[in-house]
Protein backbone atom coordinates (compact mmCIF):
# COMPACT_ATOMS: atom_id res chain seq x y z
CA UNK A 1 0.00 0.00 0.00
CA UNK A 2 1.10 3.68 -0.93
CA UNK A 3 2.76 5.42 2.00
CA UNK A 4 0.43 8.38 1.67
CA UNK A 5 -2.26 6.55 1.95
CA UNK A 6 -0.86 4.92 4.80
CA UNK A 7 -0.71 8.00 6.50
CA UNK A 8 -3.83 8.92 5.61
CA UNK A 9 -5.26 6.20 7.23
CA UNK A 10 -3.35 6.91 10.48
CA UNK A 11 -4.86 10.59 10.54
CA UNK A 12 -8.38 9.35 9.91
CA UNK A 13 -7.83 6.97 12.55
CA UNK A 14 -6.48 9.64 14.95
CA UNK A 15 -9.10 11.86 14.08
CA UNK A 16 -11.98 9.50 14.90
CA UNK A 17 -10.71 8.65 18.27
CA UNK A 18 -9.15 12.08 19.36
CA UNK A 19 -10.86 14.37 16.56
CA UNK A 20 -13.34 16.17 18.49
CA UNK A 21 -10.67 17.06 21.49
CA UNK A 22 -7.90 18.38 19.09
CA UNK A 23 -10.68 20.40 17.35
CA UNK A 24 -11.63 22.11 20.96
CA UNK A 25 -8.01 22.50 22.01
CA UNK A 26 -7.71 24.43 18.43
CA UNK A 27 -10.78 27.02 19.31
CA UNK A 28 -10.25 30.58 20.65
CA UNK A 29 -12.06 30.73 24.23
CA UNK A 30 -15.18 32.67 22.95
CA UNK A 31 -15.65 29.35 20.13
CA UNK A 32 -14.96 27.27 22.90
CA UNK A 33 -17.58 28.70 25.25
CA UNK A 34 -20.24 28.49 22.19
CA UNK A 35 -19.22 24.79 21.51
CA UNK A 36 -20.05 23.37 25.29
CA UNK A 37 -23.43 25.91 24.98
CA UNK A 38 -24.30 23.68 22.06
CA UNK A 39 -23.33 20.35 23.90
CA UNK A 40 -25.46 21.61 26.48
CA UNK A 41 -28.43 22.25 24.32
CA UNK A 42 -27.97 18.62 22.44
CA UNK A 43 -27.41 17.01 26.20
CA UNK A 44 -30.94 18.70 26.95
CA UNK A 45 -32.77 17.80 22.96
CA UNK A 46 -31.34 14.15 23.92
CA UNK A 47 -33.07 13.94 27.51
CA UNK A 48 -36.73 15.32 26.21
CA UNK A 49 -36.49 12.71 23.19
CA UNK A 50 -35.54 9.82 25.56
CA UNK A 51 -37.48 10.67 28.66
CA UNK A 52 -40.97 12.09 27.12
CA UNK A 53 -42.59 9.38 27.64
CA UNK A 54 -42.19 9.88 31.68
CA UNK A 55 -42.09 13.27 31.82
CA UNK A 56 -45.45 15.70 32.66
CA UNK A 57 -46.67 18.31 30.28
CA UNK A 58 -45.37 21.01 32.43
CA UNK A 59 -41.96 19.46 32.48
CA UNK A 60 -41.81 19.06 29.01
CA UNK A 61 -42.97 22.52 28.57
CA UNK A 62 -40.01 23.54 30.49
CA UNK A 63 -37.14 21.48 29.09
CA UNK A 64 -38.36 22.90 26.07
CA UNK A 65 -38.74 26.61 27.39
CA UNK A 66 -34.74 26.08 28.91
CA UNK A 67 -32.87 24.22 25.07
CA UNK A 68 -35.30 27.57 23.26
CA UNK A 69 -33.29 29.74 26.11
CA UNK A 70 -29.83 28.04 25.51
CA UNK A 71 -30.16 28.30 21.74
CA UNK A 72 -31.06 32.05 21.77
CA UNK A 73 -27.74 32.81 23.51
CA UNK A 74 -26.29 30.74 21.63
CA UNK A 75 -26.80 32.40 18.78
CA UNK A 76 -26.95 36.03 20.14
CA UNK A 77 -23.33 36.49 19.99
CA UNK A 78 -22.92 38.13 23.53
CA UNK A 79 -20.32 36.84 25.23
CA UNK A 80 -21.52 38.21 28.82
CA UNK A 81 -25.15 36.33 28.32
CA UNK A 82 -23.08 33.20 27.05
CA UNK A 83 -20.77 32.81 30.06
CA UNK A 84 -23.74 33.55 32.25
CA UNK A 85 -25.76 30.96 30.68
CA UNK A 86 -22.75 28.78 31.19
CA UNK A 87 -22.11 29.42 34.70
CA UNK A 88 -25.97 28.74 35.65
CA UNK A 89 -25.75 25.28 33.91
CA UNK A 90 -23.32 24.34 35.35
CA UNK A 91 -24.06 25.06 38.40
CA UNK A 92 -27.96 23.62 38.19
CA UNK A 93 -29.11 26.94 38.23
CA UNK A 94 -32.20 26.52 35.52
CA UNK A 95 -35.27 27.95 37.56
CA UNK A 96 -36.17 24.22 38.30
CA UNK A 97 -36.66 23.72 34.07
CA UNK A 98 -34.89 20.88 33.93
CA UNK A 99 -35.96 17.83 36.12
CA UNK A 100 -33.74 15.94 38.40
CA UNK A 101 -31.64 13.13 36.49
CA UNK A 102 -32.16 10.15 38.30
CA UNK A 103 -30.15 8.20 40.23
CA UNK A 104 -27.06 6.05 39.01
CA UNK A 105 -28.43 7.38 35.43
CA UNK A 106 -25.30 7.32 34.04
CA UNK A 107 -24.97 3.30 33.95
CA UNK A 108 -28.54 3.12 32.23
CA UNK A 109 -27.41 5.54 29.48
CA UNK A 110 -23.71 3.45 28.69
CA UNK A 111 -26.05 -0.03 28.99
CA UNK A 112 -28.12 1.63 26.77
CA UNK A 113 -25.01 2.32 23.89
CA UNK A 114 -23.70 -1.26 25.36
CA UNK A 115 -26.75 -3.15 24.27
CA UNK A 116 -27.23 -1.10 20.83
CA UNK A 117 -23.34 -1.69 20.07
CA UNK A 118 -23.22 -5.52 21.14
CA UNK A 119 -26.89 -6.70 18.83
CA UNK A 120 -25.28 -4.65 15.88
CA UNK A 121 -22.32 -5.79 15.99
CA UNK A 122 -23.74 -9.71 17.05
CA UNK A 123 -25.93 -8.80 14.43
CA UNK A 124 -23.55 -8.11 11.37
CA UNK A 125 -21.14 -11.17 12.18
CA UNK A 126 -23.90 -13.17 12.06
CA UNK A 127 -25.90 -12.46 8.96
CA UNK A 128 -23.41 -10.44 6.98
CA UNK A 129 -19.55 -10.11 8.01
CA UNK A 130 -17.65 -12.29 9.96
CA UNK A 131 -13.91 -11.38 11.35
CA UNK A 132 -11.58 -13.51 10.74
CA UNK A 133 -7.70 -13.66 11.39
CA UNK A 134 -5.51 -15.69 9.56
CA UNK A 135 -3.11 -17.98 11.47
CA UNK A 136 -1.54 -19.91 9.39
CA UNK A 137 0.74 -19.90 6.13
CA UNK A 138 -1.42 -22.36 4.53
CA UNK A 139 -2.46 -19.35 1.64
CA UNK A 140 0.49 -17.74 1.44
CA UNK A 141 1.21 -15.54 -0.22
CA UNK A 142 -2.52 -14.92 -0.83
CA UNK A 143 -2.52 -14.27 2.86
CA UNK A 144 -0.68 -13.71 5.66
CA UNK A 145 -0.66 -15.68 8.81
CA UNK A 146 1.41 -15.22 11.83
CA UNK A 147 4.92 -14.86 10.61
CA UNK A 148 8.13 -13.57 11.46
CA UNK A 149 9.80 -11.21 8.68
CA UNK A 150 13.68 -11.46 9.12
CA UNK A 151 15.79 -7.90 9.86
CA UNK A 152 19.24 -7.22 9.34
CA UNK A 153 19.19 -3.99 11.24
CA UNK A 154 17.76 -3.57 14.88
CA UNK A 155 13.97 -3.13 15.07
CA UNK A 156 13.18 0.86 16.16
CA UNK A 157 13.17 1.46 20.34
CA UNK A 158 11.28 4.84 19.81
CA UNK A 159 7.82 4.06 21.01
CA UNK A 160 5.99 6.35 18.31
CA UNK A 161 7.76 4.05 15.78
CA UNK A 162 7.14 1.59 17.44
CA UNK A 163 3.34 2.50 18.12
CA UNK A 164 2.92 2.92 14.34
CA UNK A 165 4.27 -0.15 13.14
CA UNK A 166 1.95 -2.25 15.17
CA UNK A 167 -1.28 -0.17 13.92
CA UNK A 168 -0.38 -0.12 10.50
CA UNK A 169 1.56 -3.54 9.72
CA UNK A 170 1.07 -5.28 13.01
CA UNK A 171 4.60 -5.70 13.84
CA UNK A 172 5.89 -6.26 16.87
CA UNK A 173 9.65 -5.70 17.25
CA UNK A 174 12.39 -8.62 18.19
CA UNK A 175 15.49 -7.97 19.13
CA UNK A 176 16.92 -11.02 20.97
CA UNK A 177 21.11 -10.85 21.49
CA UNK A 178 22.80 -13.88 23.68
CA UNK A 179 24.38 -12.72 26.39
CA UNK A 180 25.94 -15.53 27.26
CA UNK A 181 26.97 -18.88 25.37
CA UNK A 182 24.39 -21.67 25.71
CA UNK A 183 21.83 -23.77 23.95
CA UNK A 184 18.11 -22.89 23.47
CA UNK A 185 15.81 -24.94 25.68
CA UNK A 186 12.87 -25.29 23.61
CA UNK A 187 11.02 -27.10 26.63
CA UNK A 188 10.92 -24.02 29.23
CA UNK A 189 9.55 -21.64 26.51
CA UNK A 190 6.79 -20.43 28.63
CA UNK A 191 4.02 -17.61 28.15
CA UNK A 192 4.70 -14.56 30.57
CA UNK A 193 2.43 -12.02 32.15
CA UNK A 194 1.16 -9.70 29.53
CA UNK A 195 -1.12 -7.33 28.62
CA UNK A 196 -4.45 -8.47 26.62
CA UNK A 197 -3.79 -9.05 23.09
CA UNK A 198 0.08 -8.69 23.53
CA UNK A 199 1.44 -11.70 24.49
CA UNK A 200 5.16 -12.22 25.30
CA UNK A 201 6.84 -15.40 26.03
CA UNK A 202 9.96 -16.35 27.72
CA UNK A 203 12.42 -18.41 25.83
CA UNK A 204 15.96 -19.62 27.85
CA UNK A 205 19.13 -19.21 26.39
CA UNK A 206 21.81 -20.62 28.59
CA UNK A 207 21.26 -19.64 32.10
CA UNK A 208 19.32 -16.19 30.67
CA UNK A 209 15.48 -15.62 29.91
CA UNK A 210 14.77 -13.28 27.07
CA UNK A 211 11.32 -12.14 26.06
CA UNK A 212 9.73 -12.61 22.54
CA UNK A 213 6.51 -11.31 21.37
CA UNK A 214 4.26 -13.94 20.86
CA UNK A 215 2.48 -16.97 22.57
CA UNK A 216 4.83 -20.34 23.22
CA UNK A 217 3.39 -22.13 20.31
CA UNK A 218 4.08 -19.07 17.94
CA UNK A 219 7.45 -18.37 19.36
CA UNK A 220 8.11 -22.16 18.38
CA UNK A 221 7.41 -22.08 15.08
CA UNK A 222 8.88 -18.73 14.27
CA UNK A 223 12.26 -20.81 15.82
CA UNK A 224 11.42 -23.70 13.85
CA UNK A 225 10.96 -21.78 10.82
CA UNK A 226 14.11 -19.90 11.29
CA UNK A 227 16.58 -22.71 11.91
CA UNK A 228 14.76 -26.56 10.91
CA UNK A 229 17.38 -27.70 8.49
CA UNK A 230 19.66 -24.15 8.29
CA UNK A 231 21.71 -24.91 11.88
CA UNK A 232 21.67 -26.13 15.40
CA UNK A 233 19.71 -24.25 18.42
CA UNK A 234 22.27 -26.50 20.97
CA UNK A 235 24.88 -23.57 20.91
CA UNK A 236 24.88 -19.79 20.58
CA UNK A 237 28.18 -17.61 21.07
CA UNK A 238 27.75 -14.94 23.17
CA UNK A 239 26.54 -11.43 21.43
CA UNK A 240 25.29 -13.83 18.49
CA UNK A 241 21.50 -12.73 17.21
CA UNK A 242 19.05 -15.64 17.62
CA UNK A 243 16.35 -13.45 16.52
CA UNK A 244 16.20 -9.84 15.10
CA UNK A 245 13.34 -8.66 13.18
CA UNK A 246 9.24 -8.75 13.36
CA UNK A 247 6.62 -10.54 14.27
CA UNK A 248 3.61 -9.95 12.29
CA UNK A 249 0.01 -10.84 13.33
CA UNK A 250 -1.02 -11.89 10.15
CA UNK A 251 -4.08 -11.06 7.95
CA UNK A 252 -7.42 -9.98 9.85
CA UNK A 253 -10.29 -9.97 7.18
CA UNK A 254 -14.25 -9.97 6.49
CA UNK A 255 -16.11 -13.02 5.67
CA UNK A 256 -19.00 -12.16 3.21
CA UNK A 257 -22.00 -14.85 4.77
CA UNK A 258 -24.71 -13.72 2.33
CA UNK A 259 -22.91 -14.61 -0.73
CA UNK A 260 -23.76 -18.59 -0.65
CA UNK A 261 -27.44 -17.20 0.13
CA UNK A 262 -27.64 -16.20 -4.08
CA UNK A 263 -25.40 -17.98 -5.63
CA UNK A 264 -23.09 -21.97 -5.50
CA UNK A 265 -19.68 -21.73 -4.60
CA UNK A 266 -17.23 -21.43 -7.42
CA UNK A 267 -14.43 -22.76 -8.75
CA UNK A 268 -11.11 -20.42 -7.12
CA UNK A 269 -13.37 -18.76 -4.47
CA UNK A 270 -11.24 -18.02 -1.08
CA UNK A 271 -13.54 -20.17 1.17
CA UNK A 272 -14.06 -20.56 4.71
CA UNK A 273 -15.62 -23.77 6.24
CA UNK A 274 -15.44 -25.41 9.64
CA UNK A 275 -14.00 -28.67 10.22
CA UNK A 276 -17.43 -29.90 11.46
CA UNK A 277 -17.08 -33.90 10.84
CA UNK A 278 -14.27 -33.99 8.98
CA UNK A 279 -11.56 -36.63 9.93
CA UNK A 280 -7.91 -36.05 9.96
CA UNK A 281 -6.53 -39.81 9.50
CA UNK A 282 -3.02 -38.83 11.09
CA UNK A 283 -4.69 -38.42 14.58
CA UNK A 284 -2.83 -34.80 14.74
CA UNK A 285 -6.31 -32.96 14.75
CA UNK A 286 -7.26 -29.69 12.88
CA UNK A 287 -5.77 -26.44 14.65
CA UNK A 288 -8.98 -24.95 15.23
CA UNK A 289 -12.87 -25.15 13.88
CA UNK A 290 -12.05 -22.51 11.13
CA UNK A 291 -10.01 -23.13 8.05
CA UNK A 292 -9.43 -21.03 5.10
CA UNK A 293 -8.81 -22.56 1.58
CA UNK A 294 -9.20 -21.81 -2.14
CA UNK A 295 -12.17 -24.42 -3.12
CA UNK A 296 -10.71 -25.70 -6.80
CA UNK A 297 -13.35 -29.01 -7.16
CA UNK A 298 -16.76 -29.06 -7.61
CA UNK A 299 -19.31 -31.70 -7.35
CA UNK A 300 -18.41 -34.16 -9.91
CA UNK A 301 -15.19 -32.69 -11.26
CA UNK A 302 -12.18 -35.23 -11.20
CA UNK A 303 -8.89 -33.50 -10.25
CA UNK A 304 -5.27 -34.14 -11.00
CA UNK A 305 -1.79 -32.47 -9.99
CA UNK A 306 0.59 -33.01 -12.68
CA UNK A 307 3.81 -31.42 -12.56
CA UNK A 308 3.31 -28.97 -9.82
CA UNK A 309 -0.43 -28.08 -12.03
CA UNK A 310 -3.52 -28.58 -11.44
CA UNK A 311 -5.77 -30.23 -13.80
CA UNK A 312 -9.48 -30.46 -13.63
CA UNK A 313 -11.88 -32.53 -15.83
CA UNK A 314 -15.48 -31.16 -15.12
CA UNK A 315 -18.54 -33.60 -14.80
CA UNK A 316 -19.40 -34.50 -18.29
CA UNK A 317 -15.93 -33.93 -19.89
CA UNK A 318 -13.75 -36.01 -21.48
CA UNK A 319 -10.78 -34.79 -20.94
CA UNK A 320 -8.60 -33.00 -18.35
CA UNK A 321 -7.82 -29.17 -18.95
CA UNK A 322 -5.04 -27.42 -16.96
CA UNK A 323 -7.15 -24.55 -14.65
CA UNK A 324 -6.39 -21.32 -14.99
CA UNK A 325 -7.32 -17.45 -15.13
CA UNK A 326 -10.42 -18.59 -17.12
CA UNK A 327 -11.98 -20.36 -14.15
CA UNK A 328 -10.12 -17.97 -11.54
CA UNK A 329 -7.57 -14.86 -11.75
CA UNK A 330 -5.84 -17.21 -8.86
CA UNK A 331 -4.96 -19.71 -10.60
CA UNK A 332 -2.66 -18.17 -12.65
CA UNK A 333 -1.02 -16.59 -9.86
CA UNK A 334 -0.34 -20.00 -8.24
CA UNK A 335 1.29 -21.89 -11.57
CA UNK A 336 3.23 -18.35 -12.20
CA UNK A 337 5.78 -20.00 -9.96
CA UNK A 338 6.72 -16.14 -9.14
CA UNK A 339 6.07 -13.74 -5.95
CA UNK A 340 6.10 -16.99 -3.39
CA UNK A 341 3.73 -18.82 -5.61
CA UNK A 342 5.46 -22.71 -6.07
CA UNK A 343 2.15 -24.16 -8.02
CA UNK A 344 0.41 -27.59 -6.20
CA UNK A 345 2.55 -30.34 -4.85
CA UNK A 346 2.38 -33.85 -4.29
CA UNK A 347 3.16 -34.10 -0.41
CA UNK A 348 3.81 -37.10 1.72
CA UNK A 349 1.61 -39.10 4.14
CA UNK A 350 -1.16 -37.60 1.79
CA UNK A 351 -4.05 -39.62 0.83
CA UNK A 352 -5.11 -37.83 -2.42
CA UNK A 353 -3.63 -36.50 -5.28
CA UNK A 354 -0.27 -38.12 -4.35
CA UNK A 355 1.56 -38.41 -7.29
CA UNK A 356 1.10 -37.37 -11.44
CA UNK A 357 -1.63 -39.81 -12.27
CA UNK A 358 -3.42 -40.09 -9.31
CA UNK A 359 -6.82 -38.60 -9.87
CA UNK A 360 -9.82 -37.83 -7.89
CA UNK A 361 -13.20 -37.64 -8.33
CA UNK A 362 -15.35 -35.13 -6.31
CA UNK A 363 -18.43 -36.85 -4.73
CA UNK A 364 -21.93 -34.91 -4.65
CA UNK A 365 -23.06 -32.25 -2.58
CA UNK A 366 -18.81 -32.51 -1.41
CA UNK A 367 -15.87 -29.54 -2.30
CA UNK A 368 -12.12 -30.08 -2.37
CA UNK A 369 -9.99 -27.52 -0.83
CA UNK A 370 -6.39 -26.53 -1.19
CA UNK A 371 -4.05 -24.02 -0.24
CA UNK A 372 -2.09 -21.65 -2.35
CA UNK A 373 1.14 -22.75 -0.05
CA UNK A 374 0.81 -26.24 -1.43
CA UNK A 375 3.86 -27.32 -0.04
CA UNK A 376 2.85 -26.26 3.94
CA UNK A 377 -1.09 -26.63 3.88
CA UNK A 378 -3.00 -29.69 5.41
CA UNK A 379 -5.95 -29.75 3.38
CA UNK A 380 -8.50 -31.71 0.97
CA UNK A 381 -5.47 -34.05 -0.16
CA UNK A 382 -5.06 -35.26 3.54
CA UNK A 383 -8.91 -35.20 5.02
CA UNK A 384 -10.96 -35.52 1.65
CA UNK A 385 -13.48 -33.24 0.77
CA UNK A 386 -15.80 -30.51 2.42
CA UNK A 387 -19.60 -30.69 2.83
CA UNK A 388 -21.26 -27.75 1.73
CA UNK A 389 -23.35 -27.70 5.02
CA UNK A 390 -19.90 -26.94 6.40
CA UNK A 391 -18.93 -23.23 4.11
CA UNK A 392 -19.61 -20.23 5.98
CA UNK A 393 -18.77 -17.87 3.07
CA UNK A 394 -16.04 -16.42 1.01
CA UNK A 395 -13.56 -14.14 2.24
CA UNK A 396 -13.94 -10.72 0.94
CA UNK A 397 -12.05 -7.92 2.33
CA UNK A 398 -8.78 -7.39 4.37
CA UNK A 399 -8.77 -4.65 6.56
CA UNK A 400 -5.82 -4.93 8.83
CA UNK A 401 -2.68 -4.42 8.49
CA UNK A 402 -2.65 -1.90 5.78
CA UNK A 403 -0.14 -4.02 3.73
CA UNK A 404 -0.01 -4.53 -0.08
CA UNK A 405 -3.08 -6.99 0.60
CA UNK A 406 -4.74 -4.71 2.19
CA UNK A 407 -8.50 -4.26 0.76
CA UNK A 408 -10.69 -6.99 -1.79
CA UNK A 409 -8.95 -10.27 -1.27
CA UNK A 410 -6.97 -12.37 -4.07
CA UNK A 411 -6.73 -9.62 -6.14
CA UNK A 412 -2.85 -8.58 -5.74
CA UNK A 413 -0.58 -9.60 -8.25
CA UNK A 414 3.07 -11.79 -7.67
CA UNK A 415 6.31 -9.96 -6.74
CA UNK A 416 8.39 -10.75 -10.00
CA UNK A 417 10.56 -12.93 -8.19
CA UNK A 418 10.99 -16.39 -9.40
CA UNK A 419 10.13 -19.11 -6.84
CA UNK A 420 10.40 -22.99 -8.32
CA UNK A 421 8.93 -25.65 -6.38
CA UNK A 422 10.93 -26.92 -3.88
CA UNK A 423 9.55 -30.93 -3.65
CA UNK A 424 9.12 -33.19 -6.53
CA UNK A 425 6.61 -33.89 -8.60
CA UNK A 426 6.62 -37.56 -7.96
CA UNK A 427 5.57 -40.00 -11.13
CA UNK A 428 3.59 -43.03 -10.43
CA UNK A 429 6.56 -45.42 -10.26
CA UNK A 430 7.21 -43.60 -7.11
CA UNK A 431 4.11 -45.41 -5.89
CA UNK A 432 4.36 -48.97 -7.02
CA UNK A 433 1.84 -50.36 -3.85
CA UNK A 434 -0.83 -48.29 -6.38
CA UNK A 435 -3.19 -49.91 -8.94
Amino acid sequence: MPIYFVLLLDILILFFFFGSQILRLAQRPRQRRRTLLRDFEKHFKSRLRRDEDLLTEENQAQLRSLIEEIRQVRLSGDDGAVSSCLSNLASGRTGGRAPATPSYAWIREHLEVLVVALGLAFGIRALFLQPFKIPTGSMQPTLYGIHFVEQETPPPKNFLQRFFAYVNYSRRGVDVVAEESGAVDLSRVTALPSMPFFPTSSVPIGSRQYAVPGTPDTVLRTIYDQYAGKRDTSLFAREEVFLRGYLELGDHLFVNRTSLCFREPRRGDVMVFVTDGLVDPDGIGFGGRFYIKRLVGLPGDTLRITDHRLYVKPAGAADFRLLDGADDPGFDRIHSFTGGYRGYAHMPNTQYLTNNEDTFEVPAGEYFMLGDNSENSKDSRYWGTVPRRNLVGTACFVWWPFSRRWGTVDRVAPMPVETPPTRPAMAAAAYPFLP
